[in-house]
């Protein structure tokens, strides 16, 4: 005999966070609870996972957790030039993706009361597929009058961005300049840190307390599956087991009597697992 559980979760309008993203975690209480076999052992096989796979990797997670690579900032040696930069959310495909929307966000805001030449930008930016590194070019050059100097910064502490980790530059190099003194007019500084594309990994681990706990490192974890989703170039869920194969079954050695469960969705650094949009459906069986 069986008993089948079936969680399902979305994201609308109505639950996504302040900044456009939101977990698919959720908790099911039962109006009445489902009862196990007291004298047997109950297993459990893992039916079915289906999820959206609209998972941004600019964003900005508050209040889930400190995380905002969508920020940088601009500025001349002419005071009151300070621009914060801000990235639109979403899923970037490729580094290239990536830098060619700062290159057109900077370009929109500044580039006609900076450059010489609006069509010829003393900041570009470009992505380097081959050693995986991203290369930012000041030309101060370029400016125009009361402008001298140009400066992109990336630190953590001064915008609160952590755009600079998922670009790959640690913070040592993460303020660069052209044009004032001891300067050259035209500075060019390549990422000293692989490019991370993959903000919120590659895998979205499906966690739920109806999993027994077991180690993972140095910590305990109740995975009920993990999903990779690296290398999609189209929208489309992920579904898991995949066709022709069947989940492992696990002991189950909970209670007999289950009024609740839930699901949480975690990266592999343990964080809640954002998403722009989607669903989620789990559907567990429980077999004696």
């Amino acid at each position: 005999m069986s008993n089948i559980l079936e969680y399902a979760g979305k994201i609308d309008v109505t639950t996504l966070g302040p900044t456009g993203v939101a977990p698919l975690d959720g908790v099911v209480t039962f109006i009445a609870p489902m009862l196990l076999p007291q004298r047997k052992v109950p297993k459990m096989r893992v039916c079915s996972v289906t999820i959206s796979d609209r998972i941004p990797n600019v964003y900005d997670a508050r209040p889930y957790y400190d995380f905002n690579n969508t920020l940088l900032q601009v500025y001349t040696n002419n005071p009151g030039s300070l621009t914060t930069i801000q990235l639109e959310r979403g899923l970037y495909l490729e580094a290239s993706d990536i830098a060619d929307a700062i290159n057109a966000t900077i370009n929109s805001l500044i580039g006609g009361s900076w450059w010489t030449n609006p069509l010829d930008p003393g900041i570009t930016i470009a992505a380097n597929p081959v050693i995986n590194r991203i290369i930012i070019t000041l030309d101060s050059t370029k400016l125009k009058a009361p402008h001298t100097g140009v400066f992109l910064d990336l630190r953590k502490a001064t915008t609160g961005t952590d755009l600079a980790t998922t670009l790959g530059f640690s913070q040592a190099i993460a303020l660069i300049g052209a044009g004032v003194l001891p300067l050259n007019p035209i500075e060019s500084v390549a990422s000293d840190q692989n490019v991370l594309v993959d903000a919120q990994g590659t895998e979205c681990i499906i966690q739920s307390s109806l999993i027994a706990a077991r180690r993972k490192n140095a910590d305990f974890s109740r995975t009920l599956a993990i999903i990779p989703f690296a290398g999609k170039r189209t929208a489309s869920d992920n579904v898991w087991p995949s066709g022709g194969l069947v989940s492992p079954e696990m002991v189950y050695e909970g209670t007999r009597t289950i009024s609740a469960f839930d699901i949480q969705v975690k990266t592999d650094e343990g964080r809640p697992m954002l998403f722009m949009s989607g669903k989620l459906n789990v559907v567990v069986a429980f077999e004696y």
